[in-house]
């Protein structure tokens, strides 16, 4: 016997609204690699341009427990802010995650911009780099 809670329409749409609002956070992440320590994934929906650099969020999620200080995550998201003429990039915010997904709350975050690097300098920083201005 069904519920009647659920044959009525209201409760079907309330329940179809949540579904799309819950993966509608996700869809534009993509898996911009996969490395031995976790998954990278870029979200294009946070690229913003200006007329010489762009801004991207990254969200690096881990096989195994990081710790950074005091503190145990899986998950990190950082903003990075591109120069493509310059091939350089500098993070300029990142956060922590106890869960994969960036979820579970903020454990830390800092806010503070790091120096300009050469996109050549890492592998995430080239990565980076190449996703949004193309090959080095």
């Amino acid at each position: 016997m069904k519920s009647k809670l659920i044959c009525n329409p209201l409760v079907k749409s309330i329940i179809f609204l949540g579904m799309l609002i819950s993966t509608d956070a996700y869809s534009a992440l993509t898996i911009l690699a996969e490395t031995r320590e976790g998954l990278i994934y870029i979200d294009q929906s946070t690229v913003e341009k200006t007329a010489s650099t762009q801004k991207v969020e990254i969200t690096q999620d881990f096989h195994e427990m990081q710790t950074l200080g005091m503190h145990e995550y899986l998950s990190s998201r950082s903003w990075y802010e591109i120069d493509c003429t310059g091939k350089k990039l500098r993070q300029i915010r990142t956060e922590i995650f106890p869960q994969n997904m960036a979820m579970g709350g903020i454990l830390q975050e800092n806010s503070q911009a790091q120096t300009w690097i050469k996109s050549e300098q890492g592998k995430l920083q080239s990565l980076v780099w190449s996703a949004l201005c193309g090959k080095p």
